[in-house]
């Protein structure tokens, strides 16, 4: 496996540092990275708002799993803490994988406990398809379709609409 699409947000301490860190230890692996976004909480109102941004990374000695465990890495040396009793709680730094794609260009498909590709909620999530489509107009995400015809959808564009460019740039 070498592809994968990552999703960063945050909303404690100062996010962009953190992405900029992240990617720093991503080196070489990272091909493009979205402008940053700020956007509204979301599952969990009580909260500053998020910056967003998605990197496109590619590294073909990292399987699924070794992608998961570097996310999990990145998290941790943001100083990640996860509260149980807030799962879409504030966080210095979250990854998660959206979507992968195997050395052929063929879409990774996993129903694993520990990591579902691609990622279950991405298709609601405007905060992952706006960044998305800024660095890949043409992307697809696997099982939904277009990005650009999952915006459309009604509840989707309403969420797009406070998806907000913020001019601070990671790369």
């Amino acid at each position: 496996m070498t592809r994968v699409l990552l999703s960063f947000g945050g909303n404690l301490g100062d996010p962009v540092a953190v992405f900029r860190d992240a990617l720093a230890a991503l080196g070489d692996a990272v091909v493009k990275v979205s402008p940053v976004y700020e956007t509204p909480p979301w599952g969990d109102a009580d909260q500053p708002p998020y910056r967003n941004a998605v990197v496109l990374a590619d590294r073909a000695d990292l399987d699924p799993e070794g992608w998961l465990t570097l996310a999990q890495e990145l998290e941790n040396t943001a100083g990640r803490v996860r509260d149980p009793a807030r799962r879409f709680g504030p966080r210095t730094l979250d990854v998660d994988i959206i979507a992968a794609w195997d050395e052929s260009g063929e879409a990774v498909t996993s129903d694993d406990e520990r990591l579902t590709l691609p990622h279950p909620r991405a298709h609601l999530r405007a905060f992952v398809l706006v960044p998305w489509s800024k660095i890949e107009p043409e992307a697809v995400l696997p099982g939904h379709g277009r990005i650009a015809g999952l915006l459309t959808d009604t509840t989707l564009a309403a969420d797009a609409r406070q998806v907000t460019p913020t001019g601070e740039a990671l790369g």
